[in-house]
């Protein structure tokens, strides 16, 4: 019965359409309004078509951007045992970490503590040399803590604190390489005077969603500059609101901090309501991916 019914109302079309085609040879109003409409049609179709291509495109993207994810967890255990040494031909060059930036802010996002600077393009921080292909532009720190739970490891040793710097580099297409890198923190009984204005300003974003500006101040000092030994493999970037692949480049100078200052992290609240005593992921394994150590 269905099918009848279709035909009925296909049929009805017809008719229709052919006396509109009829009445408009007589009159060039209704031709002209014919077309109008035809027109409309045509170009609704093709913005439709477009539409359908992007999500297709969009969503075929995000499947090969998970599946890529899914190759190279992190964080991961550094095992000597699985690290090979690779001398550089060129030292990391640091670019812009001493200029002074128009605005320094701090932002509780319910998962982490994320750092970011305003400053004009041409100084704007920036990582080239050793064996990267261009350079890498400073986008954001976040930081993960908790009891020995930092995210990466070394020798099965863990730390109470990770510093996390996302840069990023433009690619073909318009899409971005990612790097990022890490800084590891053991308990003290010294304080850490480059973290102290991070820790000073933890309280005024004790729930998520806050943030506060800080007084400027030279990334450099907080980033600290390294030309070699450190770690270096493919895995994932992830802030509580996006993941992203990325090259890892993991400082083997370990840093300190006392557990005053790691405590003021720990009094954070998360987007639960529940004190973010500790926002480390959980370790993964290697696999088949490389694991450098540059010299």
């Amino acid at each position: 019965m269905f099918f009848p019914m279709i035909d009925h109302f296909w049929w009805k079309f017809i008719n229709c359409f052919g006396l509109v085609m009829k009445l408009a040879e007589d009159s060039r109003v209704i031709m002209m309004l014919v077309s109008c409409i035809m027109a409309v049609a045509f170009i609704l179709n093709i913005h439709s078509g477009r539409t359908i291509l992007r999500d297709v495109v969009n969503a075929m993207a995000n499947r090969k951007l998970k599946a890529k994810l899914d190759r190279q967890p992190s964080p991961i255990n550094i095992a000597e045992n699985r690290v090979t040494i690779k001398q550089l031909k060129l030292p990391l060059i640091w670019k812009h970490y001493e200029d002074l930036p128009m605005a320094t802010v701090l932002e509780n996002n319910g998962s982490t503590v994320i750092l970011r600077i305003y400053t004009p393009l041409n100084f704007l921080p920036y990582l080239s040399g050793a064996d990267l292909t261009g350079k890498y532009h400073f986008v954001e720190a976040i930081f993960k803590w908790g009891t020995f739970q930092s995210e990466h490891s070394i020798g099965k040793h863990q730390f109470c604190l990770e510093m996390q710097a996302l840069h990023r580099s433009p690619q073909e297409k318009g899409a971005f390489e990612y790097l990022t890198l890490s800084y590891l923190f053991a308990v003290s009984r010294v304080k850490n005077e480059s973290l102290q204005g991070i820790c000073d300003n933890l309280m005024s974003i004790l729930h998520p969603g806050s943030s506060i500006e800080l007084p400027p101040f030279e990334l450099g000092s907080l980033l600290r500059h390294f030309a070699g030994g450190h770690y270096t493999y493919h895995g994932t970037y992830d802030n509580g609101d996006v993941i992203l692949p990325t090259i890892w480049i993991i400082n083997s100078e370990i840093s300190h901090v006392s557990s005053r200052q790691l405590a003021h992290f720990g009094a954070l609240y998360r987007r639960d309501g529940r004190r973010n005593s500790t926002n480390s992921r959980q370790e993964q394994p290697l696999g088949s991916r490389q694991l450098y150590f540059n010299i």
